[in-house]
């Protein structure tokens, strides 16, 4: 199964900047190199938080515990890791917005994914979205695709809060970049580290990153 390439602009400017380990700490800002990722991935345009949206979250962790087992019956033991999201501008716009925009739902058109182990095959990856469809049969497991995240130089920041409480955190992030020289370029991409269903909206941490160049 072939790996789609999420299309981000590549930056023009030499970067030189330190490739990510981990993720940032708590309220730090830095800019970083991120290593090209295989993920499984599927895209929507309905509001963040809604149905559609939660069916692409369900497609994914099934289409994930899938793999996750095949690969633990081969011996490999493989975590499982977060769920991301891409945002667009439906009106094609820049994606690193602030101010009333950012919340509003129809202004985004979003990929939502999840990293695939470095020790799965396309054959894996097509043998448990088989798995994930027989077991568990879904409209929104129809639309999950491969898909190859290449980022490159990014501006990152960890996030602990609330969701609409991110603006001050992008500006932060925007203030860095413009004093590094770089300008955004790509969708703003969210890591999401905490359960907004089982955390304190106060406690909740989210990775912030905005591709740069």
């Amino acid at each position: 199964m072939t790996m789609t390439l999420a299309h981000h602009p590549t930056a023009t400017k030499p970067a030189p900047f330190p490739v990510a380990s981990g993720y940032p700490r708590a309220h730090r800002i830095r800019i970083v190199t991120v290593p090209d990722r295989n993920c499984l991935a599927i895209d929507g345009l309905s509001a963040p938080g809604g149905r559609a949206f939660q069916a692409a979250m369900a497609a994914l962790y099934s289409a994930a515990y899938s793999l996750h087992f095949l690969l633990r019956d081969r011996g490999i033991e493989a975590t499982i890791g977060p769920p991301e999201a891409l945002w667009e501008r439906t009106d094609g716009a820049p994606a690193w917005v602030e101010g009333a925009v950012a919340f509003e739902p129809r202004a985004w058109r979003w990929t939502l994914f999840i990293g695939v182990p470095d020790e799965a095959t396309d054959e894996d990856v097509a043998a448990a979205l088989a798995v994930a469809r027989r077991k568990r049969p879904s409209p929104a497991l129809a639309n999950l695709h491969p898909m190859m995240l290449g980022e490159g130089l990014v501006v990152e920041a960890m996030h602990i809060g609330p969701y609409d409480a991110e603006p001050e955190t992008i500006a932060k992030m925007h203030e860095l970049a413009m004093d590094a020289g770089l300008a955004p370029c790509g969708p703003h991409h969210e890591i999401y580290l905490g359960d907004p269903r089982r955390t304190d909206p106060s406690r909740l941490r989210t990775v912030l990153r905005q591709p740069v160049g």
